[in-house]
């Protein structure tokens, strides 16, 4: 591609980099394609394996910044090698206001930290290559609580069988999601994932003059034990700055 840059092989080549250090060199004297010296060994660390495009240039300077205010260079440690290749190749078609952006960050800065590193799986970056912008919203409103619903169906005596399914309360965040209607959609991709489940928790059949005509059911959807280990690995504490 006429487009793609050298910087792999200009971060990688540890001639290049010693000299920087040799001489002492500042940022505002020698700039790598727009990545300043003080840059230099964060890029070296992730960038080793990798081509970036040149409309991913500084989008990916932006998330180096916010990785040396959050991981000091001597707590930086190389990630595994899988994970950033998903990872960075992912984030070249991602815009910074797309909170799977900032879920790649949070899991790449996380991968880069001698005390967070343990916390994070070569999977989870194929995982949020996966999702949907809502499906990352919905999995944050997971990691507040629980969606308590409520709904009953009517019965069918005659097919044996339960019908006319209607939500009666509901607190699932629908009025937050650009695709509100694909919501079963959503829950089914992520409940294929490991990452949620959704049990009913309560059934009650509906009685009229002796005769069961339908039932109640109270039912929760909440995070499994492995889908609390992506979110804390990979959404920001303080939610996706670009929907709060």
């Amino acid at each position: 591609m006429k487009e793609e840059l050298e910087i792999v092989e200009k971060l990688s080549n540890s001639k290049v980099v010693e000299k920087i250090y040799d001489d002492g060199l500042s940022s505002p004297v020698v700039e790598i394609s727009k990545i300043g010296t003080d840059l230099v060994k964060s890029a070296r660390l992730i960038l080793a394996p990798l081509q970036l495009a040149a409309t991913f240039q500084d989008r990916f300077e932006f998330f180096l910044k916010n990785l040396n205010k959050r991981v000091e260079a001597e707590q930086q440690v190389q990630p595994p090698a899988e994970l950033t290749s998903v990872c960075i190749e992912r984030m070249k078609y991602i815009d910074l206001n797309n909170p799977l952006w900032e879920m790649f960050e949070e899991l790449l800065i996380k991968s880069m930290s001698k005390e967070t590193i343990s916390q994070v799986h070569p999977s989870f970056g194929q995982i949020i290559g996966q999702l949907s912008p809502d499906e990352a919203l919905l999995m944050y409103e997971l990691s507040k609580g629980e969606f308590i619903i409520t709904d009953q169906m009517d019965l069918n005596r005659q097919a044996n069988r339960f019908e006319n399914h209607m939500v009666i309360t509901s607190t699932i965040p629908k009025e937050k999601l650009a695709n509100l209607e694909a919501f079963n959609i959503y829950y089914a991709h992520l409940e294929s994932l490991s990452l949620i489940k959704w049990p009913v928790t309560n059934e009650v059949p509906i009685h009229i003059e002796g005769q069961q005509t339908g039932t109640k059911r109270n039912s929760k959807i909440h995070l499994t034990d492995f889908g609390k280990l992506f979110v804390a690995a990979c959404i920001p504490e303080s939610g996706f700055s670009t929907i709060n």
